[in-house]
């Protein structure tokens, strides 16, 4: 009854997870074509140069390497998000990971960058953007990491004037990140087999 429970827990996490998104990704068009109207907002979407998309993987694969080394060497205390990416990641198919990836990099990219950034600057979009992830507030690690991932996609984004590379640059770190906790999560059960 218990693990029936959980998968409650999970399915309605990540049923959560899909209406959240599903809902910054309307805020985000509506306020950037509100913002931007709507020659703007096309702008925003203009197609990268091979420089920016490759500054995008670099960034990308510093804080990925970044985070696992801090996973490694770090006490897992100061990373424990109260296993909620466990919860959301831990049983997915690469194929919905992918998918859920696609969701989170897309609408918050367009509407912390493309929008917020936009008006508010880099550094407050980047405060709001680290306060929204509410469950790294008591997390000191966890909440300097956010706020230093968002400031370089912010970078990213006044950088290229596009907003493919913070897009890419966020699939990338979210999806590697969440095949990394895969990975872990079944090497963990495989051990204690």
């Amino acid at each position: 009854m218990g693990d029936s429970g959980q998968e409650m827990d999970e399915a309605n996490l990540r049923l959560n997870l899909w209406l959240t998104q599903g809902l910054v990704l309307a805020i985000a068009a509506g306020s950037s074509f509100f913002v931007h109207g709507w020659i703007g907002t096309r702008e925003l979407f203009v197609a990268p140069d091979w420089p920016g998309l490759e500054m995008a993987l670099v960034i990308a694969l510093l804080i990925v390497v970044a985070s696992i080394t801090m996973d490694i060497y770090l006490p897992s205390s100061w990373q424990d998000d109260g296993s909620v990416n466990e919860m959301v990641f831990g049983g997915m198919s690469p194929f919905m990971t992918l998918l859920v990836c696609i969701s989170v990099g897309v609408g918050e990219e367009w509407l912390f960058r493309g929008v917020i950034q936009t008006v508010a600057g880099n550094l407050w979009t980047s405060v709001l953007f680290t306060l929204i992830h509410v469950r790294y507030l008591k997390k000191p690690l966890l909440f300097v990491t956010v706020f230093v991932t968002s400031m370089l996609l912010g970078y990213l984004f006044q950088r290229e004037g596009t907003l493919w590379p913070s897009i890419f640059a966020h699939i990338a770190i979210d999806l590697l990140l969440a095949f990394y906790l895969q990975y872990t999560l079944k090497k963990g059960k495989g051990e204690e087999q």
